[in-house]
């Protein structure tokens, strides 16, 4: 949703070209977060939800596995936005400056096979038979922001307005843990690893061991990140006199170019795996490793099953870059549908099982009544699975999900999300906006008298010229 009569501050993150909506009056955002977990692996109800008081969730019922051949993923991420604001400085740039903390996590590629047979241990193929997997990992980044936000009107009259954006955000790095293997096999007795064989990378920080959790520490060090985006909007032949929203609106943006740094704690490194035959409880993490990666990766190390071949004293976890389009075309009557896309561009380099958010697709047709709107978004997650939602302006606060309807009408979810923030924009009065085109003389203003040739690009020109001021107009016009 991009008409001016709302603050956007809030969509700095999502495309800085939003920006040049301060152009009109100042804009704050007191709070805005997001939430949302998904996978292609199982299925959950709401009837779930009557087990949170003690009960035990029934597969086939409360949820359950998914068909399929596609490799098993899954992913989750929270978004939380603090305060922040946007104005305009002489009118012709626009500045933005806000603050963000994330939570990404995504991991998997494990193909459906191999994820039926791993999941279960009652597969007759879970015992003594050789499991390979290849491109297999899991990545795990909470960090924080600060960006500065400037834009730029390329064009802003009565038909056509198109401005463009960018954010420059200092990165904070709070904690990271990375796993990837390019190729690994093992087989297992019900006691007993049989073999392993094949690579692994693991990279992490010191706060990320179980019982070395400390939030009030970060671990990570600085960074800088990037997104540029820009905004076409298109408002046909009309009468320019007429304060009317665009015909429809088109919005594209690059997020997230750039990656954090981090200094590894002991035990992060490559690896080299090549065990043989050794009880069960000792290649799992058991209680008695004090919670500590290191020396579980100590003991696997001492007992032969692997072999570090390089250490990483330093790493880099990349942002979940993405392209995002955004369309939105009114429909005439208050009624406007828009698309939406989120496509992930974060790939991983056989070192790195980089973070990123899930692509999706989304259309909604909403009411929009200016000061409230509502909106019924139905959104294909990875591009498959169809959810319906609902979301809610009122004012300068807005809430939503995109999976709550399909959830509360019984239906089987893959994903869910949901979403809320407050935001203000500070308009002038349409008093003071009126008597500004005629030093206060008319209180109804005259711009609507004034032909568009002599209102002319409103750059350099005096409207209405300084010898119409005081209804002389009048005569002009005889």
């Amino acid at each position: 949703m991009t008409p001016l009569n709302y603050s956007a501050a809030h969509m700095l993150p999502v495309n800085p070209a939003w920006v040049n909506n301060a152009r009109t009056a100042p804009e704050v955002n007191l709070f805005a977060g997001n939430a949302l977990a998904g996978n292609n692996a199982y299925f959950v109800n709401a009837s779930i939800l009557s087990t949170l008081n003690g009960g035990e969730a029934k597969e086939d019922k409360d949820y359950g596995r998914l068909d399929g051949k596609r490799n098993v993923k899954a992913w989750a991420n929270a978004d939380v936005m603090g305060p922040a604001a946007s104005f305009t400085y002489k009118g012709q740039y626009q500045f933005g400056v806000y603050t963000r903390f994330r939570a990404v996590v995504s991991g998997g590629n494990v193909s459906k096979p191999n994820f039926d047979i791993v999941s279960n241990d009652k597969h007759p193929q879970f015992f003594n038979h050789t499991l390979s997997y290849d491109n297999v990992g899991a990545v795990a980044h909470a960090f924080g922001e600060v960006g500065i936000s400037v834009g730029k009107m390329l064009r802003d009259d009565d038909y056509i307005k198109v401005g463009v954006g960018a954010n420059i955000k200092y990165l904070i790095g709070y904690a990271a843990i990375n796993a990837y293997t390019n190729s690994v096999s093992y087989q297992r007795l019900s006691d007993s690893l049989i073999f392993a064989n094949g690579d692994a990378t693991l990279l992490y920080t010191y706060n990320t061991s179980p019982g070395s959790i400390d939030p009030a520490t970060r671990a990570g060090r600085g960074g800088l990140g990037l997104d540029i985006g820009f905004f076409y909007e298109y408002y046909g032949n009309v009468d320019p006199n007429v304060k009317i929203p665009y015909k429809f609106s088109i919005a594209a943006s690059i997020t997230d170019i750039g990656s954090v740094g981090y200094v590894g704690d002991a035990g992060s490194g490559t690896y080299n795996v090549t065990g043989y035959k050794a009880p069960i409880n000792t290649v799992e993490l058991q209680d008695n490793d004090n919670n500590e990666f290191y020396n579980y990766l100590g003991r696997l190390s001492n007992i032969g099953y692997i072999r570090q071949t390089e250490a990483a004293e330093k790493f880099r976890i990349g942002l979940p870059t993405a392209f995002r389009l955004n369309t939105d075309w009114n429909l005439g009557s208050k009624i406007y549908v828009s698309v939406n896309t989120l496509v992930n561009l974060r790939g991983h380099n056989g070192e790195v099982f980089n973070p990123g958010y899930a692509s999706y697709l989304n259309i909604t047709p909403r009411i929009d009544l200016k000061a409230f709107k509502i909106g019924l978004p139905i959104t294909m997650v990875k591009y498959r699975t169809m959810n319906l939602g609902a979301v809610l302006y009122m004012g300068p606060l807005f809430v939503g999900s995109s999976s709550i309807l399909t959830a509360a009408s019984g239906q089987n979810v893959q994903n869910f999300d949901v979403y809320a923030g407050l935001g203000w924009k500070f308009f002038k009065s349409n008093k003071i906006r009126e008597r500004a085109y005629d030093n206060g003389t008319n209180p109804e203003g005259i711009r609507r008298f004034i032909p568009r040739f002599l209102r002319g690009s409103g750059k350099g020109v005096d409207c209405p010229p300084q010898r119409f001021r005081n209804n002389e107009y009048k005569s002009y016009y005889k």
